[in-house]
């Protein structure tokens, strides 16, 4: 990997942060809020093997609902690289808000934007004092045993070089409950490559389960795999999702 190849990758990765609905390992956002005074911490890990070099994302997630239909979410990061990239220490860290602007069951409309703010260590991030502007648009249709998942997502990565400045994706997701504790989701997506010298679009395809241990309290895993040469040819995802309300 080059050195801005780590970075690349958690730029990709945190365009769509999830929060709420028991959204991880998914790369689809629901347009599911909170509620006022309920708060959420999801904690993510994941690793990927890439021409020999391993990358491991440690990526917890704490969103706080400030009304019915806003969430502020606070999403760090720790990275570490093996291999050629070697190195370890924090990434850069999101500061997002997600307002859920209009419901018609079965239909919910969101948007989720924010800064990615440079605090990461070793050159593993944003140059120092640069922020990083995304959005999504996330459309969530409930048809039970199915939700259905859609996303419009753009992230600027201003001058890090080696890294294309204008990142896009688009993506769709399923879950299905089989049962009132397991949810399978697959979550398919196209993202700008962020290598400027590459122009064909990577496209991913994730299988996960959701295991909801108590109320509360959910499990998940994840695979995802590329769907062509430009994507990442493999990726494991883990995670544990705490809810809480006052």
């Amino acid at each position: 990997m080059s050195r801005g190849h780590p970075f690349a990758a958690c730029v990709l990765a945190m365009l769509l942060p999830q929060v709420a609905h028991c959204a991880h390992p998914m790369l689809s956002e629901d347009a599911g809020t909170q509620g006022a005074g309920n708060a959420e911490l999801e904690l993510g890990y994941s690793w990927a093997r890439e021409d020999g070099n391993l990358s491991r994302l440690f990526q917890p997630q704490f969103s706080y609902g400030y009304t019915q239909a806003v969430d502020l979410i606070v999403q760090p990061s720790w990275l570490v690289n093996t291999g050629a990239s070697g190195g370890h220490g924090f990434g850069d860290t999101n500061l997002d808000a997600k307002w859920r602007y209009h419901t018609a069951v079965p239909w919910s409309w969101a948007v989720r934007a924010g800064l990615e703010v440079a605090t990461s260590e070793h050159g593993q991030g944003l140059p120092s004092s640069k922020v990083s502007p995304h959005a999504a648009l996330v459309a969530t249709i409930e048809a039970a045993p199915f939700i259905l998942d859609v996303n419009l997502g753009y992230a600027y990565v201003p001058d890090y070089p080696g890294v294309r400045s204008n990142l896009y994706h688009v993506s769709g997701a399923s879950m299905l409950a089989v049962h009132e504790k397991l949810n399978l989701t697959l979550d398919v997506a196209l993202d700008s490559s962020p290598d400027p010298a590459k122009n064909r679009t990577p496209a991913t395809l994730l299988a996960g389960v959701i295991y909801t241990v108590v109320s509360g309290l959910d499990v998940d895993a994840g695979y995802l795999t590329g769907l062509n040469s430009s994507a990442r040819a493999k990726q494991w995802l883990f995670g544990i999702t705490y809810r809480w309300a006052p």
